[in-house]
């Protein structure tokens, strides 16, 4: 695409150089800068993509795009445009340049503290039984349609969200549920992108500190700011911040809610009856949804209120595109959440599941759902991230100790800070509650040492990493699996084990 077009879409000013060159892609990372390329200077949380205006030229950039002049001048034959914002151009030059891909689609966006994977994959899981093509754009992988990817972040960079949709509109997709992170507002990211509906399910304080939010203020502002870009808000009335986030917005507004509809607290979507099981290993949920004057029996194979909520905003998305019960009911009872309250190698002996817990929020409704389920013990193991609050660590912490017969201290992404330190700072949260517990900082140790206390009847949640991959240290990520870790540990203690 030639750059004069590109520029109709931002305000800006020429520094230097033609505006009539063809660029072949746009990039902020000036690694992947080719010949013909037009480079981003992208600020961010912990570096500036100022610094690297000499790289990006070096490797053949066309033409930067800059908002602070530098001690570095890019030669005569480099078009350098200035801006106010580089990360308002990045996301309106992103869009152009793949020819505004989500004007295409029927968009789908999610946001909350947690929650937000499991409805994304059980609203795409109905909506493929209705018959749509579904993209999928969230935690744990990036679906266009044809492939599937791990995702690196919830809400990526607004160029991958842009060059994915494009990718979506190729494979023929008609409609893409995205999960939507705060940080992926906070960033605009997803700006410019106009949803047909929007999802809020909860919010609690969390991802604040540094590199994140500076306040619980601006967190909900951030979350609440993705109304701003939807037709239909749909909102769970049963979470205390459910005002604040609907009031005041143009979207139409409706509600959800797994409590007793009352004129008082009026609902659109409700979940009456619900059933909770253990079953061959496997915990099951079973409900009936009320929207109008239809009652439709549903089941999960998830446990707990919260995804009994998360499954009734995913049938509440998927009923504005016209789904069937019958829809509704095939793709709730098919839908499978990798590292969401994952059963691995189901026995009758012991329940063993893998779950992405890792704020307070998740791990006490995680801990206090499995308590439902009159476990012999409750086993818990989990770390917490470094470089995120530390303020999360102790009240992470107090709940296990609170909830969990035991728990088991571990490491999870340390990134670039101690891991032992990490560790100390869950103690003083889980110390005064007289809890027991023990650390064990190698997470693959900690693993086995788990499944080698597991006593018949016990339940064991290995909590905080879920569907990762990987464990950071240190700005490296290396291949770590809590599945393969769980797997490799049952194999070492087959036959060796005397249930009690």
């Amino acid at each position: 695409m030639e750059l004069e077009q590109l520029l109709l879409h931002i305000s800006y000013k020429s520094v230097q150089g033609s505006l009539i060159r063809e660029i072949t892609d746009i990039c902020y990372h000036s690694g992947k800068v080719k010949s013909g390329s037009l480079f981003i200077c992208l600020k961010g949380f912990w570096t500036d993509g100022h610094r690297y205006l000499s790289d990006a030229v070096a490797r053949g950039a066309a033409a930067v795009v800059v908002e602070e002049r530098t001690d570095f001048l890019p030669p005569d034959g480099v078009t350098v445009i200035d801006v106010p914002d580089t990360r308002d151009a990045l996301w309106r030059l992103s869009a152009a340049f793949f020819d505004f891909p989500s004007a295409k689609l029927r968009m789908v966006g999610i946001t909350g503290t947690k929650g937000k994977t499991t409805t994304a994959y059980l609203a795409a899981g109905i909506l493929r039984e209705a018959g749509h093509r579904v993209g999928m754009i969230g935690t744990v992988a990036i679906d266009d349609g044809r492939t599937v990817q791990p995702a690196e972040h919830t809400t990526p960079e607004a160029y991958e969200v842009q060059k994915y949709l494009a990718a979506m509109v190729e494979n023929g997709c008609d409609c893409c549920v995205m999960e939507v992170s705060s940080q992926g507002i906070k960033m605009l990211r997803t700006a410019g992108i106009r949803y047909d509906v929007g999802v809020f399910l909860n919010i609690e304080p969390d991802h604040i500190g540094k590199g994140e939010h500076a306040s619980f203020e601006e967190y909900l502002s951030c979350k609440r700011a993705l109304f701003d870009q939807c037709e239909i808000g749909i909102f769970n009335r049963d979470d205390a911040h459910c005002a604040q986030m609907s009031d005041g917005h143009t979207c139409r507004a409706e509600y959800f809610s797994t409590k007793r509809i009352s004129e008082d607290t009026p609902a659109d979507y409700g979940a009456e009856c619900e059933e909770f099981s253990l079953q061959n290993g496997k915990l099951m949920t079973r409900f009936f949804l009320r929207y109008g004057i239809e009652r439709i029996p549903l089941a999960i194979q998830l446990p707990g209120m919260f995804n009994v909520s998360n499954a009734v905003a995913a049938a509440a998305v998927a009923l504005h595109f016209r789904a069937k019960p019958e829809a509704l009911r095939l793709g709730l009872a098919r839908a499978r959440v990798p590292g969401r309250c994952e059963n691995i190698s189901p026995s009758e002996d012991y329940v063993l599941l893998i779950d992405y817990a890792h704020n307070e929020m998740s791990l006490k409704n995680l801990l206090e759902t499995l308590r439902g389920f009159s476990p012999k013990r409750l086993v818990v193991l989990f770390g917490c991230g470094g470089n995120r609050s530390k303020l999360r660590r102790s009240r992470m912490g107090e709940a296990a100790g609170r909830l969990a017969d035991v728990t088991i201290l571990t490491s999870d992404n340390p990134r670039w800070e101690d891991a032992e330190a990490i560790l100390d700072d869950i103690e003083t949260g889980i110390r005064p509650t007289g809890a027991s517990y023990v650390r064990i900082t190698d997470r693959g140790e900690a693993i086995v040492h788990a499944v080698r206390m597991a006593r018949r009847g016990d339940m064991i949640v290995i909590a905080g990493k879920g569907h990762e991959g990987y464990q950071e240290i240190c700005g490296v990520k290396y291949p770590v699996s809590d599945h393969a870790l769980a797997e490799a540990a049952i194999r070492q203690t087959a036959g060796r084990k005397n249930y009690l």
